[in-house]
């Protein structure tokens, strides 16, 4: 109930109450301090008169009969200003200073009164109540005494009206009353014109701060009444200053944020913490033109790819993304291809949101397709022709062993070259085979020592001629992988020709592998001279070379590196080089990563 008056009414009703309690609490106090010492008096004055009674009751010499006693209390009484009443110790009342002779036989016992009671049994008694008797609220004053004469031993008692006291008390009380309810309608009037001049101006602080409140931030408090509210006006235009030049800042970088996305090519869209869109720029629009009919939907109910929708989801929640940042492919169409950037982002304290990037990347992967088909096509038209060439060329060199003369050296010449233009063709025909294949759904376990061997039985002959030695760190019972056999003798082979190629004679090369969870981690080592740091993210594309000494005067096509950087990465691993090695001057250490097989562990 009361949360519902305003505040003034709460506040005046507080104070009055306040005033009513402390003037009305010190009130009955002091009535009550006041009344127990009018009483103590009274009492006192009682037990005088019971003592002076009893003093002149015992200096009688004797009452011949009751009444004598009667006419002496009769005499007594109104001298003392005091009723007095002898009543024996049976309750029988025998003499009364203010009843009739007549009637005192017809009066009820008063052996149950409480002053009697406690005169018997202590002497004297005290009592204060009203008296039927002669309709008067009276203080009764009671003693024991031992009457002379003929009188039989019993009580006298003394009884005074207390109205008079009640009297003075009351109209104590009355002035009180009349003071605190003069006092109490004075401060109301003047609690209630204090409360209305605040009023006013709080009334204008709460205008100023609602207009705030609403949007208008040029609202000020111009007029104010009074030095207390001083500080709270001028905290007041300080924050409404304040808030007015930080949404001044905030709407400026609004305005540049949205220049900056619907400028931008790449389409931009905005999740909130539950994975619906907020927000989309205006490329988006033109790559996906219902996209705005979807706000706060899921991005899949726009594009119906479950990974990028799962990817959203990964992002969002934080699961399997340590930097909060995710990359995929995805085909919206037909010949719509997007790379997908996905960033998480924290607005507030708790609150969690994604930013999706859409490139389109459609022409390049047609260009890429193109590339691709070309090269196929091409390398395999050459191999007829380089087939051709060989096979004159090996006829005619078969025919002319024996003629000495510069014919022998041309045709060896054009031999040499025909066989390294088919390694070559035969490298980028895997090559195109390899980008068509992408990364297979299931791969099969294979035995990566088992794969070294292979490999290494291939380039013995050429390690044989530089006596170069393997180091096989392999586990001796083997450590089986998820990968297809033949190409990851491949990988081997490739790596170990070129650390061949490139070693001093009579130096190792090494092969060892270390693990982490579920991964190992294939290391092939040699003392070659190198790689410089500008070429080790590029060897692994095609034809790269790094200086005119790695030419091709061994065979190399250039393609070796290239081949087992796109087998890797379809077994869903990565490829790198360290040159030179850690702990080492020189030489380089290939590695690469390959799944371990479901179960597979080695220390």
């Amino acid at each position: 109930m009361l949360g519902k008056l305003s505040f003034r009414t709460r506040l005046l009703l507080s104070f009055w109450v306040i005033l009513f309690l402390a003037l009305l609490l010190p009130l009955l106090y002091y009535r009550s301090t006041l009344g127990r010492e009018i009483i103590s008096e009274a009492r006192s004055g009682a037990l005088q008169r019971l003592n002076l009674v009893h003093w002149l009751l015992l200096q009688e010499h004797g009452f011949p009969d009751i009444e004598h006693l009667q006419q002496w209390v009769e005499k007594l009484g109104p001298q003392l200003g005091a009723r007095i009443t002898y009543v024996s110790e049976g309750g029988q009342v025998i003499a009364d200073s203010e009843v009739p002779s007549s009637q005192i036989p017809s009066l009820q016992s008063h052996a149950t009164r409480p002053e009697i009671i406690q005169a018997l049994q202590e002497e004297i008694g005290f009592h204060i109540r009203h008296s039927p008797t002669v309709d008067k609220d009276l203080m009764y004053a009671a003693r024991r005494v031992q009457a002379p004469g003929r009188i039989a031993s019993g009580v006298v008692r003394v009884a005074m009206p207390v109205s008079a006291v009640k009297d003075r008390l009351d109209a104590l009380g009355r002035n009180f009353f009349f003071i605190m309810a003069l006092t109490f309608v004075a401060t109301i009037l003047v609690s209630y014109i204090l409360v209305r001049q605040l009023e006013t101006p709080l009334r204008k602080l709460i205008g100023t701060a609602e207009a705030i409140g609403a949007g208008d931030y040029s609202q000020r408090v111009r007029f104010y009444r009074g030095k207390e509210f001083t500080p709270l006006a001028e905290s007041i235009n300080e924050m409404a200053k304040g808030i007015q030049s930080h949404i001044q800042t905030i709407t400026e970088q609004k305005e540049q944020l949205e220049a900056i996305l619907n400028g931008m090519r790449e389409g931009v869209m905005v999740l909130d913490r539950r994975g619906k869109i907020q927000t989309v720029n205006h490329a988006l629009t033109s790559i996906l033109p219902r996209v705005r009919e979807f706000n706060g939907r899921r991005p899949l109910e726009v594009i119906r790819s479950a990974e990028l929708q799962q990817a959203c989801d990964e992002v969002l929640a934080g699961t399997n993304v340590e930097t909060g940042t995710r990359s995929l492919e995805i085909t919206a169409g037909p010949d719509q291809v997007f790379g997908v950037n996905l960033v998480r982002f924290q607005h507030r304290p708790g609150e969690v949101g994604a930013i999706v990037v859409f490139h389109d990347i459609s022409r390049l992967k047609r260009l890429e397709k193109v590339r691709q088909d070309f090269v196929a096509n091409v390398s395999h038209e050459l191999r007829t022709p380089l087939t051709s060439i060989r096979g004159y060329t090996e006829t005619l060199l078969s025919q002319t062993q024996a003629e000495p003369g510069p014919t022998v050296s041309f045709l060896q010449t054009i031999l040499r070259n025909a066989m390294h233009m088919s390694k070559m063709v035969d490298d980028l025909l895997q090559l195109a085979r390899l980008d068509s294949r992408g990364k297979p759904e299931a791969l099969p376990t294979s035995d990566a020592a088992e794969a070294v061997s292979a490999a290494w039985k291939v380039c013995d002959p050429q390690a044989s001629a530089k006596d170069v030695r393997l180091e096989n760190l392999l586990p001796k019972a083997g450590i089986r992988v998820k990968a297809n056999f033949d190409e990851l003798v491949q990988v081997f082979r490739n790596i170990l020709e070129n650390a061949l190629r490139y070693s001093p004679a009579g130096s190792p090369i090494t092969v060892s592998v270390g693990s982490s969870k579920d991964t190992a981690t294939f290391v092939v080592t040699d003392d070659g001279p190198g790689i410089p740091l500008y070429a080790q993210e590029r060897i692994f594309e095609r034809f790269y070379r790094v200086e005119k000494d790695r030419s091709d005067a061994s065979g190399s096509t250039g393609l070796g590196l290239a081949i087992c950087r796109h087998i890797i990465l379809n077994h869903g691993g990565a490829i790198w080089v360290e040159s030179p090695p850690a702990g080492k001057s020189k030489g380089s250490a290939f590695m690469f990563t390959l799944a371990l097989a479901q179960g597979e562990a080695f220390s």
